[in-house]
């Protein structure tokens, strides 16, 4: 689940670095390339696990 989310976290920090203008100074271009991308697949991680229960054995 978490891997499905990485497309979708790089599509939408691609949308906000866009929207926000293709910032180049650091603490904003960090923040929207690394963090957007990285929760989104930390938040696929955390629901796949959550909801994963009703497959266990």
């Amino acid at each position: 689940m978490g891997g499905m989310m990485a497309l979708p976290g790089l599509f939408l920090a691609l949308l906000i670095w866009y929207i926000a203008g293709k910032p180049v100074t650091e603490p904003l271009e960090s923040i929207i390339c690394n963090v957007i991308p990285l929760t989104s697949v930390g938040l696929g991680l955390f629901f796949g696990w959550k909801t994963g229960g009703e497959y266990a054995n």
